[in-house]
């Protein structure tokens, strides 16, 4: 599912910019009697500010949402029921990538097992976005499909995540937990998942 382009704009202030540019525009077209197109100048600006101005002063005060993206590293700790009923658990180190701009979110996942090799990675579909009920934080909500991977006998799968953000200063956290439609189901949580840097290149 893809978002919808406007899902992150304030929908007041974005009608007056529309408003503002379409004048401004039209008032400029018909007195140098340019052959433009109001509404493709318009829509081109708003991608612009989409893609490249959204985390900017003036232009980040069009969009409610906070600046999530970035590289998050913390711990996973997951529980599963194996083929004997017996309940398992673990710790591993978890990597979530937020990619960001003003009118899409996605968020790639993975984890490093003990050995050191990687996991399968995971991508978000259908991810939904709200403030919490005191309106200090975000919490980010999405289905995500994993991969799986073959030499460790790991089908694909989807699975659920349901995290927090949490802005204290300039540092960035997400906590929250996961469930999956895998057989046995697998869940955990995240363990603090800080923010580390703004790079968005993966190892997979």
């Amino acid at each position: 599912m893809k978002n919808n382009f406007f899902n992150y704009f304030r929908s007041s202030i974005l009608v007056s910019i529309i408003v503002i540019f379409g004048v401004v525009l039209y008032i400029a077209k018909t007195h140098w009697q340019l052959s433009i197109a109001v509404s493709s100048i318009v829509t081109m600006l708003l991608v612009i500010i989409s893609k490249y101005l959204w985390k900017i002063k003036p232009f980040k005060w069009l969009f409610w949402v906070d600046d999530f993206s970035g590289r998050y590293e913390g711990i996973l700790e997951y529980s599963y029921c194996d083929e004997r009923g017996i309940q398992q658990s673990g710790k591993l180190k978890h990597i979530k990538i937020v990619n960001q701009n003003g009118s899409r979110i996605s968020i790639a996942s993975f984890s490093l097992r003990k050995d050191g090799g990687r996991s399968s990675p995971s991508y978000s579909r259908g991810l939904y976005v709200e403030q919490t009920e005191d309106e200090h934080h975000f919490r980010i909500i999405y289905h995500y499909l994993n991969e799986g991977n073959q030499q460790l006998g790991y089908s694909p799968h989807f699975g659920t995540d349901v995290l927090k953000f949490i802005r204290i200063g300039n540092k960035k956290v997400l906590k929250g937990g996961y469930y999956t439609n895998r057989i046995p189901q697998t869940r955990g949580e995240y363990q603090n998942l800080i923010w580390v840097s703004n790079d968005l290149n993966h190892e997979f």
